[in-house]
Order: structure tokens, then C-alpha cells, then sequence
């Protein structure tokens, strides 16, 4: 009689296990088609989200870039248009040494970076630099080739340089305005290039 109890009762429970396993599976599968659903839905939400910074941060380094290229009446040292340790006005960078050489080999360290020794293409441009000055003189782009020249070959047409003597050859810049120098005399010197 045990063993048919014992029968009965493996019989039962074999029966049963199926049924338990059955119920239990779309329980679960419920479970995780909605957990699975729920981070398909995380993922989206962290991408748009993701989407939307980039496109936020993007906007705002264009909007910089733009604000710094157009800046009239700003410096903007720190703009990305400008090297370090260049000034940027208008459309221009600028770069005041601190070292002095004399008038050719700042022109080479111009030309090296990229520029040209400071030219001025008006009389409003040259004095804005000039108030900027201390009592410092600066070697800038002019020559005294047979009259005033720019180093583009422009002639100097809208103000006067200061000199005592004819060996003084090369142009600077000071507190009062254009003045004449030796050539071998070490000054500082201002480069200028076109921001880009």
C-alpha cells in the first residue's frame, strides 16, 4: 500500500510541476517583457537626452565663436580665433612682446607666427594702440625706403613720424605716436594677423 501511496503521490506531483512551471513562466515573461520595456524607454529618454546636450553645447561654442569673430570693441584674449598670449580686436590678433630685438629680427619672429609687424590702416586704428601704450616703444611694419612705407608697400598717408636723424631708418610706436629709429636699437615689437 506504500508504494502505491508513494505511486500516487509522484504521479500527483509530476502532474502538478508542469502546471506551477506553466503559471509561473508567463509570470515571468510578463515580468520582463515590462522590465525590458522599461529600459528600452531608459535608454531612449538618456539618449534624447544625451542628443539634446550635445546640440545645447554645440550651439553654445558656435554662438562664442561668432560673438568673438564679430567683437569690435572687445579684447578677447581667450577667444579660439587667437593664439595664447595674442589680443584679439575686430578681425585681427594681436601680439605685444615682452622681449626687445631689433627691427629685423622682429620682423622675423612676426613672420614666423604667421604676421607682419604692425601695420595701421587708418589714423583711428594707430590711435587706439597708441592710447594703449605706456612709455614703451614697440617696432611696427614701417620703413623709411625712399618715403614712409608700410611693409606691404603702402605708403604712410594719414599721420607723421617723429625722427632726429637720418640713420633712423625703421618705424615705432609710443605713448605720442609714430616715431623714427635705428634699426639696431632692441626694442619690443607688435605683430598682427587676421583672426581666423
Amino acid at each position: 500500500m506504500e508504494m502505491i501511496d508513494n505511486a500516487l503521490y509522484s504521479a500527483l506531483e509530476l502532474s502538478a510541476a508542469p502546471q506551477a512551471q506553466n503559471d509561473y513562466r508567463p509570470q515571468q515573461n510578463a515580468s520582463s517583457s515590462r522590465c525590458s520595456f522599461s529600459r528600452r524607454r531608459r535608454r531612449r529618454r538618456m539618449t534624447i537626452a544625451l542628443g539634446l546636450l550635445s546640440a545645447v553645447l554645440m550651439s553654445v561654442l558656435l554662438c562664442i565663436w561668432t560673438l568673438c569673430r564679430s567683437s569690435k570693441h572687445t579684447t578677447c584674449a581667450s577667444c579660439p580665433c587667437c593664439p595664447d598670449f595674442w589680443m584679439g580686436y575686430g578681425d585681427h590678433c594681436y601680439y605685444f612682446s615682452m622681449e626687445r630685438k631689433d627691427w629685423n629680427s622682429s620682423l622675423e619672429f612676426c613672420l614666423a607666427k604667421g604676421s607682419q609687424l604692425l601695420m595701421f590702416t587708418d589714423i583711428q586704428e594707430m590711435n587706439l594702440f597708441k592710447n594703449f601704450l605706456d612709455k614703451e616703444f614697440y617696432w611696427i611694419g614701417l620703413r623709411n625706403n625712399s618715403g614712409w612705407r608700410w611693409e606691404d608697400g603702402s605708403v604712410l598717408n594719414f599721420s607723421r613720424v617723429s625722427s632726429n636723424s637720418l640713420v633712423q631708418k625703421c618705424g615705432t610706436i609710443g605713448k605720442d605716436g609714430l616715431q623714427a629709429s635705428s634699426c639696431e636699437v632692441l626694442l619690443q615689437w607688435a605683430c598682427k594677423k587676421v583672426r581666423f
